[in-house]
């Protein structure tokens, strides 16, 4: 049994935690990637961003400066003719240089405007704060940004469910009579561009104490915190339920649809679950709850969470419980939502079988390390004002990182009227080929 955070912080640094749902094999996409295509860059290294200091045509040399942990530096960067978007590279500019290494030195590719992650006025706040805030009970208000089914299966203590998608709709949750209170923004991690979003719609409504939490859920994970399920997630989702207390306890009174996993076995039956499925752990007392959580999320578990307030908890806010025999056996299997695209047609659609479009939903930084054949390129938050460039006469298929970008980019292209359909997959690329994880 792995109680030691020792040991759960070191299985941390071997595994990505990242937001999936769905079980199945790896699918290599191995050769499918736009190695050859005319908007395929080569295999890049490195992306750096910063301001330019300095550009000089006669050496051929980018000067940019840069920040990172709260110090400023200096680096330069080599190009040539073949770089790409040199005319963005002007002196006091934000830009993006996509970088391959040549004896030991950048050497820009491609130089693009960087698009700042945050309204001006509003600064980042690391997980750390964001805990010390929880625990000192201050006043302030935290949101998750993201979708509400991903809250309702895993958010933060004391979060509130404010997606971005239909904030402007719902700019009423914020305390109007209180615009200088401090307001919190979360989602899923550093690519997420949805803690950005609110925040910004946020600024725009008056308010000016607002951080974003850019490490989002799974930063918050992989430091070892707690996160929680909503009850209507528990007792309506497709999920696996682990009852960690003593089976006998199980048997007089348990939550409904739950599986009796005692905590001193939970180490022998890991092998019986896939690391991709839901999981939401309870038991009788908050330590061993937590004890289950690392254990689990150290086996590289990605999706787990905890029932708030444990049974007791859960009792007390009068939820359903049921008795008599127990259930010890682990069965789940994912059930597509209602736009998804199979794999299977997907891959068809990308190998022209089948008429369709493919849509990369991914930001720039996720693109420049590849993307599948035949994809469109469209990021999320550019979406809304390019939607006129994808046709209506056919299907879409959607992709991104992990498939929750997909799947709000094909909400919003069908409240447009596209016929449109995400794929539930993990796209992982790395100098230009692409694996799937479905």
């Amino acid at each position: 049994m792995i109680t030691k955070i020792t040991k759960y912080f070191f299985y941390l640094s071997i595994v990505m935690l990242s937001c999936l749902l769905g079980v199945g094999c790896v699918q290599h996409t191995q050769g499918i990637g736009q190695q050859g295509d005319a908007d395929q860059e080569a295999p890049l290294k490195k992306i750096y961003k910063g301001k330019v200091k300095e550009k000089s045509k006669s050496k051929k040399i980018i000067v940019l400066t840069v920040r990172k942990n709260n110090i400023t530096s200096s680096i330069t960067i080599n190009y040539d003719e073949r770089t790409r978007g040199i005319d963005h590279a002007t002196p006091g500019k934000q830009v993006a240089l996509s970088c391959i290494m040549i004896n030991g030195q950048p050497h820009a590719t491609l130089i693009r405007p960087e698009i700042t992650k945050f309204a001006p006025g509003i600064d980042e706040i690391s997980v750390e704060q964001v805990r010390k805030i929880i625990n000192a009970k201050a006043e302030y208000l935290l949101f998750d940004a993201r979708p509400k089914w991903q809250y309702l299966r895993s958010h933060l203590p004391t979060a509130l469910s404010l997606p971005a998608c239909t904030m402007e709709d719902n700019i009423d949750a914020l305390p109007e009579e209180n615009k200088k209170m401090l307001l919190i923004f979360y989602c899923g991690g550093p690519s997420c561009g949805m803690s950005p979003q609110a925040a910004a719609i946020a600024a725009r409504a008056g308010y000016t104490n607002i951080r974003v939490m850019l490490a989002g859920e799974k930063g918050w994970a992989a430091a070892g915190y707690p996160t929680y399920a909503e009850d209507q997630y528990i007792t309506r989702s497709n999920r696996v339920l682990l009852d960690l207390r003593a089976a006998r306890n199980d048997a007089v009174e348990r939550i409904p649809r739950s599986v009796s996993v005692p905590l001193d076995s939970l180490e022998d039956r890991l092998d019986e679950m896939s690391k991709k499925i839901p999981i939401v752990v309870y038991s009788d007392s908050q330590r061993d709850s937590l004890s289950a959580l690392a254990e689990l999320r150290a086996e590289g578990f990605s999706k787990v969470s905890m029932v708030e307030g444990n049974f007791k908890g859960w009792k007390k806010r009068d939820n359903p419980v049921i008795s008599g025999p127990i259930i010890t056996q682990i069965n789940w299997r994912r059930k597509p939502e209602k736009g998804e695209v199979s794999l299977p047609v997907f891959f068809n659609a990308m190998k022209g079988r089948i008429p369709a479009v493919i849509l990369d939903v991914r930001n720039d930084d996720e693109v420049a390390q590849g993307k599948l054949y035949r994809a469109k390129h469209i990021p999320l938050n550019d979406l809304a004002r390019r939607m006129n460039e994808l046709p209506r006469n056919q299907k879409i298929y959607i992709y991104s990182a992990a498939g929750a970008r997909a799947d709000m980019a094909c909400d919003q292209l069908k409240e447009h009227g596209y016929d449109a359909y995400y794929l539930w997959a993990e796209v992982n690329c790395n100098k230009g080929i692409c694996d799937i994880t479905y």
